[in-house]
């Protein structure tokens, strides 16, 4: 089909593809006369009078495309670029570099531990390094200068940021250290919001536009994705959120010269702005809830968690620790081994001890009982001064057995407020694992049910990881086994003495009444009896082991601290 297009006394003839085609990029003006046989038969008419040529010629689709063909400067796009450029400039003396990655870059442990959540945009209007200005301000410049013409100011302005924030988000989150920079979130953010406003509109953009939009975009993409996988120096967390919060709001969001559109754009630039209003509250208020935290193991029984991105280092104490950047906060987790069982109230009165010992003026704000997996534990609260700086200390101390496990959060004292739910996840994550020796002492039991050292084995792991119960089952088993077994009869008398069980001195007098004759039976029982308060019957019991066994060094230790002679005791007369 053919159209007569008439422009003053010259008559042009197209075809109806090459007429639609130029009334939709406003070619023709509605006041042009055209001739089609079809609609008009032989007379010229105004197009504007056509049905044909106003449903083409939609005012909002001519203004999205008269925008893309007009010339000059993005305001927006070139205030973003000038800025940066205006602070890398300013940031070339060594003092302002530092201050401004001091302050401004997006940092995890400053943003969570320390509520500095402006860090959160700030990060993406800054850069330190040419080749890395060059590079983002170069795709920036790209993006923004065609972005900004088909969306609009607003829109760019908005997609900039809020893909700025999403991505220092997942990068504060995910890799909270080293500190970031750059403006290639919110570039990546761009990138995407163009290929998504080119797949929106692709019948309405302009044929020499469409290199700069939609699939076209891609390449890009691609390449500084690879890119940034391959580099050890690229937040690659910051470009995923800048892409993901690119391509959200252009999916949203209309270009601006879409009047029908005006009121939802409003509606989602209104509740975008909620968002990162939201976003920056939350951050601040949930501060070290939001801190990643990965187990930490001890080999002699529990695991406890730690902020993923601390450093190693200790406690006054000699504990083995972790600290935060800034060394405000630190917290230590280790095990000590004691000769015999202690309690709980024990363990905890030597924690305060130490820390009293290597500290000034300390106060124990608080002690409570509270259980670790069901095992009862005591927590402490304390505050002193270490180093002429006031702390703050949280502690929760757990026994089993020899074992002595503890953990303890120390912080700086006006800090505590903010690291408190740091504290309790910590503790909360505090867990008891099975001992190795009592693992592999259960094992070997199991593979060796008839011999009574595997079972020996198995009584002593039990005592020593608090299992006094299975402890005095486990030396019966040696009993059944092989009977009379002195080293049977010692640990069944020191668990029944360490652990303070009600049958204290019948089992003192029961193993004396099996093997008196051997010392350290007779060392363990009486070392028992005296301690219930027996005495006379414990002397009787040395003396008569002394007269058995005169000069035995275990006899004479024991005899020596009851005050007893140690000389030898006169030879038996025979008759």
């Amino acid at each position: 089909m053919i159209i007569e297009v008439k422009r003053r006394t010259h008559v042009q003839r197209m075809t109806y593809d090459d007429f639609e085609r130029r009334i939709r990029d406003g070619e023709i003006p509605p006041e042009t006369l055209i001739r089609f046989d079809v609609v008009t038969g032989d007379a010229f008419k105004p197009a504007g009078e056509l049905e044909l040529y106003r449903e083409l010629m939609a005012p909002d689709r001519l203004a999205f495309r008269l925008g893309l063909s007009r010339r000059g400067v993005p305001i927006v796009t070139a205030i973003l670029v000038g800025f940066q450029l205006r602070v890398w400039f300013w940031s070339h003396s060594p003092d302002r570099g530092r201050f401004l990655v001091d302050t401004f870059t997006n940092a995890g442990p400053a943003i969570l531990e320390r509520g500095e959540v402006w860090r959160l945009i700030t990060y993406g209007l800054l850069h330190l390094g040419f080749t890395h200005l060059l590079f983002n301000l170069c795709f920036l410049a790209y993006t923004g200068y065609h972005l900004e013409r088909a969306a609009g100011r607003r829109n760019l302005v908005l997609i900039y940021f809020f893909s700025v924030v999403l991505g220092g988000c997942l990068s504060m989150l995910l890799t909270p250290l080293p500190p970031s920079m750059g403006a290639s979130g919110g570039v990546f953010g761009l990138i995407a919001a163009t290929v998504v406003l080119g797949w929106k509109h692709w019948d309405d953009i302009p044929d020499r536009a469409r290199r700069y939009f939609g699939w076209a975009l891609l390449p890009y993409l691609v390449v500084s994705g690879v890119s940034g996988m391959v580099s050890e120096d690229v937040d690659n967390w910051s470009h995923l959120g800048g892409l993901l919060g690119g391509a959200l709001l252009m999916t949203v969001l209309e270009p601006e010269a879409l009047s029908a559109r005006r009121g939802a754009n409003r509606t989602w630039r209104s509740i975008a702005m909620a968002l990162l209003l939201a976003t920056f509250v939350g951050v601040h208020q949930a501060g070290t809830r939001l801190v990643p935290l990965v187990p930490d193991k001890d080999e002699l029984g529990f695991v406890v968690s730690r902020p993923a991105y601390w450093q190693r280092g200790w406690l006054f104490t000699g504990d083995r620790a972790w600290q935060s950047v800034d060394f405000r906060a630190r917290i230590g987790a280790a095990t000590t081994t004691h000769q015999r069982p202690i309690g709980v109230e024990e363990a905890a009165e030597r924690l305060v001890e130490r820390i009293r010992s290597g500290s000034q003026e300390l106060e124990v704000l608080s002690q409570e009982k509270v259980d670790v997996d069901g095992v009862p534990a005591i927590r402490i609260r304390m505050r002193f001064l270490f180093s002429d700086a006031p702390q703050v200390a949280d502690a929760v101390v757990v026994t089993r057995g020899v074992y002595e496990h503890r953990v303890m959060m120390k912080v700086i004292e006006g800090a505590q407020d903010r690291y408190a739910p740091l504290i309790e996840r910590i503790f909360d994550s505090f867990d008891l694992l099975a001992v190795d020796e009592l693992r592999t002492a259960e094992r070997r039991a199991r593979q060796h049910p008839r011999s009574w050292e595997p079972a020996l084995n198995l009584a002593r792991a039990r005592y020593r990881t608090g299992d006094s119960a299975g402890a005095l089952a486990s030396y019966d088993r040696v009993l059944e086994l092989s009977p009379d077994e002195p080293q049977a009869l010692v640990g069944r008398v020191e668990t029944v003495h360490h652990y303070g069980l009600p049958q204290g001195a019948g089992e003192a007098r029961s193993a004396l009444g099996t093997a008196g004759d051997n010392p350290r039976v007779v060392v363990a029982a009486v070392d028992l009896l005296v301690d219930l308060g027996h005495q006379d019957e414990a002397v009787e019991a040395l003396d008569a082991a002394w007269a058995l066994l005169p000069g035995d060094r275990r006899l004479r230790r024991a005899r020596q601290r009851l005050g007893l002679t140690v000389e030898a005791p006169p030879p038996l007369l025979t008759p």
